[in-house]
């Protein structure tokens, strides 16, 4: 009986077996149950490889040296992004303070960004941009791929904010573009003030392996005055003067062909002044202080004695000096208050009875009476108290006093006296001097060689002439307007309320021209190093990362194509 159990046991698995074989629907049945439970599952498994990342954003390399070579490097650089641009882009600027030009933008938007930017002619902050890049790179698969010559880089900073990238789990990788290239260039510019006029010296670099003879061309306000040449030492420099600048536009132009050309020509602005009409007020006939301003170029100086006096209204500065209690006749001080609030400049200078004045507010001090000697400091370094020693300055008599209400102080004397003070009063500036017209019983700041300077400083100041470093400036300065101006650049207009000097040329800021250079040596030296062969061919588009391969979606395919099959079956059987 057991024998015979066994037996039909084993007879039924065989019939099944046949079934099963006879009958491949329902193996095809059985397995797409299996698969479509797998799929269910959502199996995957982990792998790392390259892949295509759901956020790029493009590092472009936008300094000076970029723009050398023909075809420049960074129009192959803007060649090699666009190989690079995913399904969301985004491109950042890598000048001196990197700036992003386009954040997650599609196809078309990164392309026709790619198209619109240029280079600077500044330096460039690649470690700065790879931080900025991190940031902006939210949770989720993200590259940062940096395009760049890599000639003037900070390899430490940009290494530093590659391990913080990765830290976070974004892939960083280099593309580098350019080749070695010669280059002659302007490399440093010093535009100095000797006595009245101006003398700039420059230095002219040469890069190659040969010496040569550099032609020079000099530009004045438009018109070739000048021709001259220079010869280089290979890999040396010269340097090459100008002396008897003259207000305007000057151009220092190399005429050599090499493989940069913005550090060829170097630019020179120095403002054209308007004689600017001076009235001294002072019972002293010729005070030392008269004698300085007469003694300024662009200026008119006319000394008063009171209490007559003109209209202030034909003067730009009025200069109060040494004036006793009675010298003024009532209301002058009324009269001064108004023209400082139509835009006037008024200088008052201590004397002995000014405490005893009613000045109808206008003092930028409080005068408490008189005191000794005493030591003096500069609290507050300004553009009129430039290259002057006030430390050295032997104070013998001043005037005690306390700064007024919104007064700004710059030189103070050791019990904390005011010596040097102003204060904006409308649309003008009263100015308050506490050495006075020149008196020797007080001080000996008139017998110094610096005291006009100090004059002319103050006169320049007050007439809204700056220093002459001020309309000379390096590229890649930052410089605030105080509101949103338009700005004419060597390229264009643009309207900012912070202007960054990114090119070389001229800048027309509401009056005043300004002149930006790049005297940069690094940037100016256009050898490269070269980086790995991967940096140099790097594949676009892909990333090296760990990522899960999902195989939900093969499995569907395939429960679909057994379904189908079944179905094609079932009609070949005659069943459907």
């Amino acid at each position: 009986m057991f024998i015979l159990d066994a037996e039909r046991k084993e007879h039924r698995y065989e019939t099944m077996l046949r079934k099963i074989i006879r009958d491949p629907l329902m193996l095809m049945q059985l397995l797409f149950l299996i698969l479509l439970t797998l799929a269910m599952a959502a199996p995957f498994y982990s792998a790392n490889e390259t892949v295509r990342a759901d956020h790029t954003v493009i590092i472009i390399d936008a300094s000076a040296s970029m723009q050398a070579e023909n075809p420049s490097r960074f129009d192959r650089a803007r060649d090699a992004a666009e190989k690079f641009v995913s399904g969301r882009t985004s491109i950042i600027l890598a000048k001196n303070i990197p700036g992003v030009v386009l954040q997650r933008g599609g196809r078309s938007g990164a392309k026709d960004t790619l198209n619109r930017i240029a280079p600077g002619a500044t330096t460039a902050s690649i470690g700065d941009a790879i931080i900025l890049a991190t940031n902006m790179i939210e949770d989720e698969k993200g590259a940062i791929v940096v395009i760049s010559d890599f000639s003037n880089t900070d390899s430490d900073s940009i290494a530093a904010s590659k391990m913080l990238a990765n830290a976070d789990g974004i892939d960083v990788t280099y593309k580098q573009v350019g080749n070695d290239a010669g280059n002659i260039g302007i490399t440093y510019g010093k535009l100095e003030r000797i006595g009245d006029s101006y003398e700039y010296i420059c230095n002219i670099k040469n890069y190659l392996d040969d010496k040569k003879t550099v032609p020079i061309e000099i530009f004045r306000n438009g018109k070739k005055t000048l021709t001259d040449s220079v010869t280089v030492p290979a890999h040396s420099s010269e340097l090459f003067a100008l002396t008897d600048v003259e207000p305007g536009a000057t151009i220092i132009s190399l005429k050599q062909k090499d493989s940069l050309k913005i550090d060829d020509r170097a630019y020179i602005a120095i403002p054209v002044v308007a004689k600017r009409k001076i009235l001294v007020v002072s019972e002293t006939k010729n005070p030392p202080a008269k004698i300085a301003l007469n003694s300024l170029p662009d200026t008119e100086c006319s000394i008063v004695k009171p209490p007559v006096l003109p209209s202030f209204d034909d003067y730009d500065l009025v200069v109060i000096g040494n004036i006793t209690k009675t010298s003024l006749l009532p209301g002058t001080f009324k009269d001064l208050a108004s023209f400082v609030q139509s835009g006037g400049s008024l200088v008052i200078l201590a004397s002995s009875d000014l405490d005893g004045i009613e000045t109808e507010g206008l003092l930028p001090v409080q005068i408490s009476g008189k005191a000794g000697a005493a030591a003096l400091e500069t609290r507050m370094p300004t553009e009129f108290t430039k290259d002057i020693a006030f430390e050295d300055v032997s104070v013998t008599t001043h005037l005690r006093s306390e700064p007024a209400d919104g007064s700004i102080v710059t030189v103070i004397a050791d019990d904390d006296s005011p010596m040097l003070a102003y204060q904006k009063r409308g649309s003008g500036t009263v100015f308050y001097s506490g050495f006075g017209e020149g008196d020797s019983t007080w001080n000996d700041f008139h017998t110094r060689v610096d005291y006009p300077i100090f004059w002319r400083q103050i006169v320049d100041w007050m007439s809204g002439v700056h220093g002459i470093e001020e309309y000379n400036v390096r590229t890649g300065r930052m410089l605030p307007l105080g509101g949103v101006q338009k700005v004419t650049t060597p390229s264009g207009t643009v309207e900012t309320d912070n202007l960054l000097f990114d090119e070389v040329g001229g800048y027309r800021i509401g009056d005043d021209d300004i002149a930006s250079n790049l005297y940069d040596p690094l940037e100016s030296d256009l050898s490269i190093h070269p980086m790995s062969e991967e940096a140099r061919t790097l594949t676009p588009d892909l990333v090296k990362a760990e990522v899960e391969k999902e195989l939900w979606t093969y499995l569907i395919i395939l429960v679909m194509f057994i379904a189908g099959f079944e179905l094609y079956y079932l009609r070949a059987r005659g069943e459907l």
